[in-house]
């Protein structure tokens, strides 16, 4: 195991002398959780990210001396080299800025790095400083010429600085070394910012509880940059049957930019999940909720239900991106071109009328248009409410448009979803630039892509949800996991936390399982009784048998 006690873009190893690369963006990744978590931490909570073969632990602490644990002060005017030494015990802690060379996203220049481990290459030296100082010592008492503890190869004393010639391990640390026998153990070092201040409870408005669905919901974005979410709450049984009908809670949310609601409806519904939310659309003032009885039409502002109809095989091409009313005309795809039904096609610009290979049309926030199509490579046409058009070329790696989803807000920040990659152009740009890539950024396959003013948002099946800068900061999470009970300072510093974790581990295996956890005691023993009486019954007839066997066998025997 190498502890990675030092934020650079490789690690030494001590005992092979070789260097691991990790990349900026494997940093990324790493502390994009601790970043968003940390302040939303209680004091003494501990959280692991993992990320393939990394591991990192992290919890919010003050700053404080490690020797004498008095507060630390680091001067805000400090050029961020110079140790910082207690004003209690005089200790020194090592100090430095953020690395320019591993920008991370949501984090300021300014922050500060205390409590790492010295440089790699000046740690290298000091290790074959040590095995030169060993080898010496071995010469004077006699001893075999020291061997590279990677390859056994025979070394000289120019390896001992330039590195092995054999397999190039560099910098090197000899067998006698401690260094090689001991690796260096994990420390703890902090990151010092002002973002990384306590947040007492959740930073957005959006109430506890209000992120809770079974698949991914439905989601059309508002012309003054909210959203409309419907999605289908956890179901539950109508009756204690082995085939039972669910009763699902579809919920219809609109929330403002700033994340505050501005309407809720929720609705009882039954029969399979997958015909109860078919689909949402927002044109304008109203908002179209499709579903297997009907569609209703909502005020946007309101969420009050206007008209109840029975859903059409008219209103079908609409909902699967077929048709679309935007910049005061009614288009469809007619053949793979786009087609005007009614209004001037003089609003659309003539490079969208004429495109070919056309597959879907969507109106956008503020009554512009978007068209994906297909000829010579994959297209999205974004058309802005003055007429302005803007063309990003977009390139699948197997060329179709299964799972490619875009989204542009009501300010012209563009979106797009496809192989579990997002990619973002901000207004006035021409070009889509890496936002978030594949599962180690947590984007899945049933990923519903929302572009916000300031970034974008994830839904996925189990109430997930979150929203990235573009650059691929995280800036809001659900938080569906239960949090911590709030303890005492003295419980959590007499409980570490592997102790912590332990506890939790045999709490899960000594769990009853479900059957049994919601059966009374009295219940639960008639149950065991019942259970018990056809092993007694086989047990008395086995006991008979035998005896039964031994008295013919005397009898014969007589």
């Amino acid at each position: 195991m190498l502890p990675i006690n030092r934020v650079d873009t490789k690690v030494l190893c001590s005992v092979c002398g070789t260097f691991t690369e990790i990349t900026g963006r494997v940093w990324q990744r790493m502390l994009r959780e601790p970043l968003y978590r940390g302040p939303r931490l209680l004091p003494g909570e501990v959280q692991r990210v993992q990320d393939m073969s990394l591991s990192l632990e992290f919890s919010r602490a003050e700053l404080a001396c490690r020797a004498c644990r008095a507060p630390l002060a680091p001067s805000p005017r400090s050029s961020g080299h110079a140790p910082l030494s207690c004003a209690s015990c005089g200790a020194q802690h090592a100090c430095r800025r953020w690395p320019s060379a591993i920008p991370i996203a949501g984090l300021d220049l300014g922050a500060l790095l205390l409590g790492e481990d010295a440089e790699a290459a000046a740690e290298g030296a000091e290790a074959a400083a040590e095995g030169a100082e060993a080898t010496a010592e071995g010469a004077e008492l006699g001893a075999a010429p020291p061997a590279c503890a990677q390859c056994s190869a025979a070394l000289d004393e120019g390896a001992l600085v330039a590195g092995c010639e054999r397999c190039g391990a560099a910098p090197h640390v000899v067998k006698q070394s401690s260094r090689a026998a001991r690796p260096p153990a994990p420390v703890t070092w902090l990151i010092a910012s002002e973002r990384l201040a306590p947040i007492s409870g959740h930073s957005a408005v959006v109430q506890e509880g209000l992120f809770d669905w079974r698949e991914a919901p439905r989601v059309a974005p508002l012309d003054d940059g909210g959203f409309v979410l419907l999605a289908l709450a956890s179901g539950e049984p109508t009756a204690a049957r082995r085939i039972v009908d669910d009763v699902h809670e579809r919920v219809a949310l609109a929330l403002e930019p700033d994340l505050r609601v501005r309407w809720l409806r929720r609705d009882r519904v039954s029969g399979p999940a997958g015909r109860q939310a078919l689909g949402l659309s927002c044109e304008g003032e109203r908002i179209v909720l499709y579903a297997g009885e009907g569609h209703e039409v909502l005020d946007a502002a309101t969420g009050a239900s206007l008209e109840k109809h029975a859903t059409s095989s008219a209103m079908v091409p609409a909902l699967h991106g077929r048709e679309a009313r935007a910049l005061g005309v009614h288009v469809r795809i007619d053949r793979g071109r786009i087609a005007v039904v009614q209004g001037d096609s003089a609003a659309l610009p003539g490079a969208v009328l004429s495109r070919r290979g056309v597959k879907a049309v969507r109106r956008l926030p503020g009554g512009g248009l978007g068209v994906l199509s297909r000829h010579r490579g994959v297209r999205l046409d974004v058309v802005d409410p003055r007429g302005a058009l803007r063309t990003f070329l977009i390139n699948p790696r197997d060329g179709s448009l299964d799972g490619l989803a875009f989204s542009v807000s009501a300010r012209g920040l563009v979106a797009v979803l496809y192989h579990r990659r997002v990619r973002v152009a901000r207004p006035g740009e021409e070009e889509l630039r890496p936002c978030l890539d594949g599962s180690a950024d947590r984007v899945w396959r049933d990923s519903v892509l929302l572009a916000a003013d300031d970034g974008v948002w994830l839904f996925e099946s189990g109430s997930g949800a979150r929203r990235y800068a573009p650059d691929g900061a995280l800036l809001f999470d659900a938080e569906i996991y239960p949090r911590p009970k709030r303890r005492g300072p003295a419980q959590l510093a007499r409980e570490p936390a592997q102790k912590r974790v332990d506890r939790a581990r045999r709490h899960r295996l000594a769990r009853p399982s479900k059957g049994e956890h919601e059966l009374p005691e009295a219940a639960r023993g008639e149950v065991a009784r019942q259970a018990k009486w056809p092993l007694r019954a086989l047990a008395w007839l086995l006991g008979r048998s035998t005896l039964l066997t031994l008295g013919l066998g005397l009898g014969t025997g007589a």
